[in-house]
């Protein structure tokens, strides 16, 4: 039985922190749990097929942070590439409450959103924290959703 439940293929640049080097990722990754320790099959600069890591998504950065080993500092600044093996798949877009509960009264099924969909109406719903412009948006996501006009 496998460890990892996905693949997902990285690269970034090798930064210098705190004395630690630290592998950035190019783009931030978005809908994958932060904090939690995965593995890197490293491929560059050097090649490891086993990096512990943990994985730390911020606002707008992603960085793995190896886990016991050290990467040597003489590398910082150099590219690196790899695929991280993670212990858990992609995590599904949280719902809020109020657009869960229109979406079922309208009969309007979330589960089957792709990732891109999901990730674009919860942005444009999640700029509008509360009032009368929340309840415009979340009336607009549910008649695309429906077809109405």
């Amino acid at each position: 039985m496998p460890m990892h439940t996905g693949e997902l293929a990285v690269h970034g640049r090798l930064e210098q922190r705190g004395g630690r080097v630290l592998l950035v990722v190019d783009e931030r990754l978005h809908g994958h749990d932060t904090f939690l320790s995965a593995t890197l099959r490293l491929d560059q600069p050097v090649r490891l097929p086993e990096l512990p890591v943990r994985i730390m998504t911020f606002d707008d950065v992603t960085v793995l942070s190896p886990l016991g080993a050290v990467l040597p500092p003489g590398q910082v600044g150099e590219e690196w590439s790899g695929t991280l093996l993670l212990p858990h798949g992609a995590r599904p877009p949280a719902i809020p409450d109020d657009l869960a509960q229109a979406a079922a009264e309208a009969g309007v099924d979330t589960t089957g959103w792709s990732p891109a969909e999901a990730r674009q109406l919860l942005t444009f719903l999640g700029e509008a924290s509360s009032g009368p412009v929340r309840t415009e948006r979340i009336g607009m996501i549910i008649a695309a959703l429906t077809g109405r006009p």
